[in-house]
Formats: C-alpha cells, structure tokens, sequence
C-alpha cells in the first residue's frame, strides 16, 4: 500500500494553484495601484502652473496616501496570506477624512455629520482598544534598492532549490 492515490492531493494541488492565481491578481493591483500614484502626482505638478483650490490638492494629497496605504496592504497580504485589518480601519479613517476635507465640513448636512462622528468614533475605538495590531517587523538596517532586489532574488533561489 506504499503507492499514493493523486486524488488524495487534489485539495492541495488546487488551493496552490488558486494562490498563486491570487497573488498574479494581487500583483496586477499594486501596479494599477503605482501607475493611480504616478498619474496623481503628475496631475499635481501640473496643477502648480495654474490656479489651484486648497481643497483639492489636500484631496489629492490624501488620497496619495491613501494608495499607499492600500499599497502596504496588498503588500502584506503578498507576504503574509492574510488582511491586516488594522490597516484596512486606518485606509477607512483617512479616505472618510479625505472626504471631508475635499467637500468641507460646513457644506455637509448635520444628521450626516453625526453619522460620520459615531463612524469615526467607531473606527478608532476599534483601532485602539480592539486588539487587532499587529507589529510589522522590518528589518533594521536597508541598503540600497537595486541590494534589496537582488538579495531578494538570490533567498527564493535557494528556496526553491
């Protein structure tokens, strides 16, 4: 009885395949993702030569760093297979922000108002006092960017050796 049945495998082999299907769409994300920056903040250099509101370069400013955030999500979930929802309330805590800036804070109706103020509230005792944190460990000295790639490289070469 020394021979394997391949049926026996199936569920393996196939969540492989589905994450690895996955992580391409994940991939695919990031750089739509990059390209929605770079696009962003050509349109704000471009915007400098002409007469601009406050309000929407603070939008747009925002809303960088909102991507980026959205960015760092789908980075650890690349690393890690799994959602930090820490990240996802802070990315909800800005782009509501963000909101507010970009339509004032005196055009929105009091009843709304209110709603965002219970939501935010919220959001942020959840962060705090929800326990859902999780350190991020990083390592402590980086060296260049064109290193990191490389020793990145030469780690999954040895791996899949």
């Amino acid at each position: 009885m020394g021979v394997e049945v391949l049926y026996t495998r199936v569920h393996e082999i196939f969540r492989r395949v589905l994450e690895n299907v996955q992580d391409i769409i994940i991939i695919s994300i990031c750089v739509v993702l990059f390209l929605l920056m770079v696009r962003t903040i050509a349109g704000l250099l471009f915007g400098l030569f002409q007469s601009f509101d406050y309000r929407v370069i603070a939008a747009e400013l925002i809303y960088i760093l909102v991507l980026i955030e959205i960015y760092r999500l789908l980075i650890i979930y690349l690393r890690e297979h799994r959602v930090a929802v820490d990240i996802m309330i802070e990315v909800g805590i800005v782009s509501i922000l963000r909101e507010i800036i970009l339509h004032g804070i005196l055009e929105i109706e009091p009843l709304k108002l209110v709603a965002i103020a219970i939501l935010l509230i919220a959001l942020l005792s959840l962060l705090r006092f929800g326990a859902i944190r999780k350190e991020e460990v990083e390592a402590g000295v980086r060296d260049g960017i064109f290193a990191e790639m490389r020793k990145t490289v030469e780690k999954y070469r040895q791996q899949s050796r």
